[in-house]
């Protein structure tokens, strides 16, 4: 052992010192960049040299710059901030559709129903009045346009939850896109240990992925994530499939020649789960129209108009979509209103108007009176509201405190960094110092020679 190896063995230390300043340089100046890692220095003891009687040290090596990761703390707050996003966009959702079924606004349908019945009541204090006949035509062609109102909201926040999922599928594939070129530039460069700026581009993309779409990782032994949605898998190494919208509200994923359909998770999927809510408030609405007017066209045919007739329907709909299409049949007025009991009744008969007005009462849709059954569909969204309020602000708790445990564990601390600095720069000086005795002693033997 001479002193040119004593001058590699400095130079060794020179190396892992400059790059542990380097490190931790790079460390503090991302002490506050959003989705960056810290970063650790791993070195090791190079292997000793025999001299025939003793071994001797041939300094330090540096292994590799790691990133201070957790792997399974990493996938599950991937999960939870898939879920978060989820219940706040199913939320935000149903919130924007609860004003459609507000009882206290005096446009809407609840409202409207009790005038439609208002103006029964008054009209049998003289049911011959022409006055009050038309009063009575007038709620009921409004209680028709509030339930076709309603109808149509509900089906544009459908349309709109559907067109925001197709807009979203885009931006989603060259995410995935990126994620397998990341992938493959990752196992270029030697894994995650010898890229780690690499690794944390990937967990960004990824968590986006999970925030916008419910995808989840797995962490493969080479560094590079696996991509994952609902079971299967989206990106694998450096290949990636397609995506594309299953409709009505859920996704399609390329699988060689064919296709599998996946349910989101996700804003995409809070979107889908408040479009699949809200279907099931328009078919409560449908089941309301179709149940209410039938029920006063049978009871409007029990009786007579103000010429002895029979008496016709006063609603009309498609049977494909009652609410959205029920309206006041044409040719209907105030005398057409079917009040009396008999063809020959006098002009004040209202004997079946009191039939009329007792479908109030009447349960005629799935058991509930009518207001009861415009009532319990406000109530439905309203509870599904405040649910999914209490969910979202729960799952937005479990986010926070994953990701307060990562900042804890594996953030910035300046402190800390500090410290190293010192170390790193005292290692760095003493590295010096003896690269340059073992330079001075060089000198010495050659003026010697």
């Amino acid at each position: 052992m001479g002193l040119l190896d004593t001058l590699n063995v400095g130079a060794s230390g020179l190396s892992v010192a400059s790059a542990g300043i380097h490190t931790t340089a790079q460390n503090v100046s991302n002490a506050h960049t959003p989705g960056y890692t810290r970063r650790g220095v791993e070195q090791s003891v190079n292997d000793p040299i025999s001299t025939g009687i003793v071994h001797l040290g041939q300094g330090v090596s540096l292994d590799a710059v790691s990133r201070d990761q957790d792997g399974l703390l990493g996938m599950q707050r991937v999960v939870a901030a898939g879920d978060a996003s989820a219940s706040a966009s199913y939320h935000d959702a149903l919130a924007e559709v609860q004003p459609l079924v507000d009882e206290t606004m005096s446009s809407g349908a609840r409202s409207r129903l009790s005038s439609f019945f208002d103006t029964l009541a008054l009209a049998t204090s003289d049911p011959s009045d022409p006055g009050l006949r038309g009063a009575v035509i007038q709620a009921t062609g409004d209680l028709a346009d509030a339930l076709s109102r309603t109808a149509e909201g509900l089906s544009s926040a459908r349309e709109t939850f559907e067109s925001s999922i197709e807009l979203s599928l885009p931006p989603l594939s060259e995410k995935l896109q990126e994620v397998a070129l990341l992938n493959e530039r990752l196992i270029a460069a030697g894994g995650a240990g010898k890229a780690p700026d690499i690794a944390d581009q990937i967990d960004r993309i990824v968590r986006e992925l999970g925030e916008e779409g419910g995808f989840t990782a797995e962490l493969e032994a080479d560094g590079t994530s696996t991509v994952m949605l609902d079971g299967h898998a989206v990106v694998s190494g450096t290949d990636a499939r397609e995506i594309s919208v299953a409709p009505p509200a859920s996704i399609r994923i390329g699988v060689g020649g064919g296709a599998v359909v996946v349910e989101p998770g996700g804003r995409i999927g809070g979107l889908a789960r408040a479009h699949e809510a809200v279907e099931g408030y328009a078919e409560q609405l449908d089941t309301f129209a179709a149940g209410f007017a039938e029920s006063v066209n049978d009871a409007q045919a029990l009786g007579f108009d103000q010429d002895g007739d029979p008496g016709q329907p006063l609603f009309v709909f498609d049977p494909s979509s009652p609410a959205g299409s029920l309206a006041l049949a044409d040719g209907i007025g105030g005398a057409q209103l079917a009040f009396a009991g008999s063809p020959a009744a006098a002009a004040g008969d209202g004997a079946n108007l009191a039939t009329l007005l007792d479908l109030e009462d009447q349960p005629l849709i799935d058991g509930r009176t009518p207001g009861d059954a415009l009532s319990a569909l406000t109530e439905a969204v309203a509870g599904e509201v405040a649910a999914a309020g209490t969910r979202a602000e729960r799952d937005r708790l479990v986010l926070s405190d994953l990701d307060t445990l990562s900042a804890n564990l594996h953030g910035i601390d300046l402190d800390e960094e500090a410290s190293k600095l010192m170390s790193y720069q005292t290692a760095y000086q003493a590295s010096a110092k003896v690269l340059t005795v073992a330079n001075e002693l060089l000198g010495t033997l050659l003026e010697i020679a």
